[in-house]
C-alpha cells in the first residue's frame, strides 16, 4: 500500500486465464510493430476497466465503497473485437462497444463518482483492455490472427493503482460478485 492518506483508485473487471492466454498472444504479435520506449501491460496487471477515480482519501473510501455496494452488478458478455490506437493516451487497446449491462454499470460508477466528488472520465465508457502504455506510432498494423475476445467477468474489483520504479501495479482491494437478479441493487 501507498504511505500517502489517498489512494489511485479505478473499477474494472479481472481476466479468466483463457482470456489471459488470448490477449498474451495479441500483446506478443503487436509487440515488434510499437516503439522500443513502449510498455507492455504484464499479464498480472490485465482487466477490462470501468471506471477510473482518481485519489481517494480514507474518508471518503468508505462511502464510495458502501456506494459500489449499492449499484447494479448484473451478469453480462462483452465483446472487445478492435484494436485501438488512442495516440492522446499512447495507448494500445482492445475495445469493443459496451453491452447493455456493462453500460449501466458505468452510467452507476459514474453517478456515484459524481455524487463523491471524485475524478472519473468525461469520455463516453468505451470496455477496453490496455496492452500497451507509452506507444509513439502512429497507425496500428494489420496483424493475421484473430482479436476477438468474449469476456464473462464473474466479480466487480476495486483496484489500487500503484507506481513502482520498473511499472504501475494493480492490486485488488475489494470485490464484489456479478449477479442475475439486481432488483435489490440502485443506482447510487
Amino acid at each position: 500500500m501507498q504511505a500517502t492518506s489517498s489512494r489511485r483508485l479505478f473499477v474494472g473487471f479481472g481476466l479468466k486465464k483463457s482470456e489471459i492466454e488470448k490477449t498474451s498472444l495479441i500483446k506478443q504479435r503487436l509487440n515488434p510493430f510499437v516503439n522500443d520506449t513502449a510498455k507492455v501491460v504484464d499479464n498480472s496487471n490485465l482487466h477490462m476497466t470501468l471506471g477510473f477515480l482518481g485519489q481517494i482519501d480514507q474518508t471518503s473510501y468508505a462511502s464510495v465503497v458502501d456506494a459500489i455496494e449499492l449499484m447494479p452488478k448484473p451478469t453480462f458478455m462483452q465483446e472487445l473485437d478492435t484494436l485501438s490506437l488512442w495516440q492522446s493516451a499512447r495507448l494500445i487497446c482492445l475495445k469493443g462497444h459496451a453491452s447493455e449491462p456493462l453500460l449501466l454499470m458505468a452510467q452507476s460508477l459514474l453517478l456515484i463518482a459524481k455524487n463523491h466528488k471524485v475524478l472519473i472520465s468525461e469520455h463516453q465508457y468505451v470496455p477496453h483492455i490496455s496492452l500497451f502504455r507509452q506507444v509513439n506510432i502512429t497507425t496500428l498494423p494489420t496483424l493475421r490472427c484473430t482479436t476477438r475476445l468474449s469476456l464473462m467477468p464473474t466479480e466487480l474489483h476495486l483496484y489500487q493503482s500503484i507506481k513502482n520504479k520498473r511499472q504501475t501495479d494493480y492490486s485488488v482491494l475489494k470485490s464484489w460478485p456479478l449477479t442475475e437478479d439486481n432488483k435489490k441493487a440502485a443506482i447510487i
